[in-house]
């Protein structure tokens, strides 16, 4: 039987307790539940998909619910999503319309149990719409209740935009926990005057322009890229009263495995897999997946029962050991090489480094390195030199101010490439 996302109920259970902070202004559930009335009534919808674009305000939020108020299915984006639409949604042709736009009615479709519709970041390709039930979401948010104890914090915050995965499942988890979500529209500043616990993406923390209050961080829950050592180390100097946690999932999904990371981390390991969380052996090393937590399937497909990753790892005593993505393997003269490999050992004198292959005549793929580091050049890399086999070593240093991320704040090998490729690091190589 389908389970069905019913904000009413949430808010009943909550009524006066704060639902989110905008600024100076709070709001209770009683009241968001109303104010998500009043726009379902005002609004003029007649298609059973609508499109809105997230942002960190109330009236996202507000919008977000009034679509399911309207039995209706939200697909979130982002500016770079809205200008491939018509592309990405040619499954839904005929059947959605944006927020604000009015259209002549067509055919309903029966009630579904779905979520939203969210788009992956379209970083190897065109954007894959995937379908996200509430009942897969639900079960994970109180899987996260348990595992990083929330019930002692009240305040819930993310930097990530709500049209990330991560975004919204930080909103949504806290909605339905009935905790406060803090509303972070500087993406420079967080959580300064509030204790709470903070969802982000590790590539966030390692922006110079960031400002986190640590005393107010009770808990750290990272996700959407690996926690390198140093950055680690860095956190545990910072942070030291702060529980810092890992999670490693996608979109897709959602809850693969966690580890609490205060007292240190295995090189490449991301945990233990959550409850329920089944991983099937597979001939090519890629990490496959079957759990309550999967999505429905992307857009146009059937559901899935279980998730083929690209991610190429392993399991050993329990436990989950990711090395690359399949796509950023680097093909140097025949030798495969995980850009986890080289990233270790440039960190041990870098403050942040990335190592992506770009091809070559000869060698198929030649490693190149962004690097941020102060250290002087040659040093540095006579250092880097002395700590991997030569196969392995960068055949070429970029040295920046700040490793470039997405978007969604992640660090996209794919898109290094292609941003070398195009010329975009030529002033500084």
């Amino acid at each position: 039987m389908s389970e069905y996302f019913n904000f009413e109920t949430i808010a009943v259970k909550y009524a006066d307790k704060t639902a989110f902070r905008d600024g100076k202004e709070k709001i209770t559930y009683r009241e968001l539940a109303k104010r998500a009335r009043i726009k379902a009534l005002e609004a003029h919808w007649s298609c059973p998909y609508i499109v809105l674009k997230a942002r960190q305000e109330a009236d996202f939020i507000e919008q977000f619910l009034a679509v399911h108020y309207a039995h209706r299915v939200p697909i979130v984006v982002n500016d770079f999503m809205l200008q491939r639409l018509q592309e990405v949604l040619k499954h839904l042709k005929g059947k959605w319309q944006f927020v604000d736009e009015e259209k002549e009615p067509v055919m309903q479709e029966e009630p579904n149990d779905l979520l939203f519709l969210g788009l992956t970041s379209g970083t190897t390709g065109t954007p894959k719409v995937y379908c996200r039930n509430w009942s897969s979401w639900r079960s994970g948010f109180d899987i996260c209740d348990t595992c990083f104890e929330l019930q002692k914090c009240e305040n819930i915050a993310t930097p990530s935009p709500f049209a990330t995965s991560l975004g919204l499942h930080t909103l949504m988890l806290s909605l339905y926990l009935g905790k406060t979500i803090c509303l972070v529209k500087d993406q420079k500043c967080l959580v300064q005057n509030e204790k709470a616990v903070v969802f982000a993406v590790p590539s966030f923390l390692e922006q110079k322009s960031t400002l986190i209050n640590w005393k107010n961080v009770v808990k750290l829950v990272l996700c959407g890229g690996s926690l390198q050592q140093h950055l680690l180390k860095k956190l545990c100097v910072q942070a030291p009263e702060t529980d810092i946690f890992e999670i490693y999932g996608t979109s897709e999904t959602s809850l693969i495995s966690w580890h609490k990371l205060n007292r240190g981390k295995a090189a490449d390991c991301v945990g233990k897999p959550f409850p329920k969380v089944e991983l099937i052996p597979s001939k090519n090393s890629l990490i496959t997946v079957k759990s309550p937590y999967l999505f429905s399937g992307y857009l146009g497909s059937n559901s899935k029962k279980t998730v083929v990753t690209s991610d190429v790892g392993e399991v050993k005593d329990g436990k989950i050991f990711i090395y690359s993505r399949q796509s950023e393997v680097i093909d140097h003269g025949g030798n495969k090489i995980f850009p986890s490999e080289i990233e270790e050992q440039l960190t041990r004198f870098a403050s942040a480094a990335v190592a992506f292959g770009v091809p070559d005549k000869v060698y198929g793929e030649r490693v190149v390195a962004l690097v941020v580091c102060k250290t002087a050049h040659a040093e540095f890399e006579r250092k880097v030199g002395r700590c991997l086999e030569r196969f392995k070593c960068p055949q070429e240093y970029i040295y920046v101010s700040q490793i470039p991320v997405e978007p969604n704040q992640k660090i996209s090998r794919l898109r290094l490439v292609k941003r070398y490729e195009r010329g975009d690091f030529d002033d500084i190589r």
